[in-house]
């Protein structure tokens, strides 16, 4: 088979693109810049240079391949490139360049703040994000184009040096979070994660990407702690600073950053990417023979912290 990848230099797709060669298929993998495009060649793919902006670029690379793993997108990019360009827009440009058989990597976000429910896959989208609005309309996009198409809700993804780990903030003792650590976040392994679009890649629908043990975020990040066994856990600040101030402290500094092109990480969306509370059930995914490598979040996290 040959697979074309967006996103194929990243902390995801990098490795996606490796199990691919390893398994024999052959990958085409979109690269922004030769940077890129050598960390992809060294993985054995073959670059494709251009970037979701550029309709020609996308075109050749859906024009050599039998399937089209689209993980390209984003949070927030800089200055004026917000979510709807990074995961809408550039799902349009991909569906243009003529992507028939495709997986539309999609997150969590979608569903919003659940309250702790547990989700099905046909659980109507209620995002609380530009993020997940984002997605959202881009899942849209997808399912209306009336191509062969399958759509991945993935949970945060952690594996070694990934920055949500926060390794470095714990052993600093600079390790805070929003929220007050008792909301439902899913997280996945990156070894789960790879293995379960390498599972989904050639069938359609909708498919949750998460580890079956969906800890509190309090509870997921002791476990970190515990596994490096060093520095201070993280701290929850919103049992000392009211959910409003911080809010407007996000919007305030969004604004200010995207004024001078830079990239806003302190946001009022990641605020409530972190604060939302939603499980994701994943009864789909097993009976469909997927196996899990790390389905406990302690094991995972101390193969993480190891690795």
């Amino acid at each position: 088979m040959r697979v074309f990848v967006t996103g194929g230099s990243g902390k995801i797709g990098l490795p996606l693109v490796k199990q691919l060669v390893g398994d024999g298929e052959r990958v085409l993998a979109l690269a922004r810049s030769d940077a890129s495009a050598r960390v992809l060649a060294d993985a054995g793919a073959e670059p494709v240079r251009g970037s979701l902006e550029d309709v020609d670029s996308l075109r050749a690379g859906c024009a050599e391949a039998d399937a089209v793993v689209h993980l390209a997108g984003g949070v927030r990019g800089p200055g004026r490139v917000t979510p709807d360009v990074l995961n809408r827009q550039g799902t349009e440009n991909l569906l243009a360049a003529g992507a028939d058989h495709l997986v539309y990597v999609s997150s969590c976000a979608v569903y919003g703040d659940r309250s702790n429910l547990w989700v099905e896959e046909d659980f109507e989208p209620s995002p609380n994000t530009r993020y997940g609005r984002s997605k959202a309309d881009a899942e849209r996009l997808v399912t209306e184009s009336g191509r062969h198409v399958a759509i991945v809700r993935l949970a945060a993804v952690y594996g070694p040096d990934f920055p949500i780990l926060m390794t470095d903030q714990m052993r600093q003792g600079k390790a805070w979070l929003p929220g007050e650590g008792r909301n439902y976040v899913p997280t996945v392994h990156i070894d789960d994660a790879v293995g379960g679009l390498r599972h989904i890649l050639g069938r359609t629908g909708i498919w949750h990407v998460a580890a079956p043990d969906q800890p509190t975020t309090g509870v997921f990040y002791k476990a970190i702690h515990d596994a490096l066994g060093e520095g201070r856990p993280v701290r929850f600040w919103s049992t000392w600073l009211p959910s409003y101030l911080q809010l407007a402290a996000a919007r305030n500094n969004e604004r200010l950053q995207s004024r001078i092109g830079q990239r806003p990480r302190f946001t009022p969306d990641a605020l409530k990417l972190f604060t939302a509370s939603v499980r994701l059930r994943v009864q789909r995914l097993e009976d469909s023979g997927f196996r899990w490598r790390w389905p406990e979040h302690v094991e995972g996290i101390r193969a993480a912290v190891k690795g």
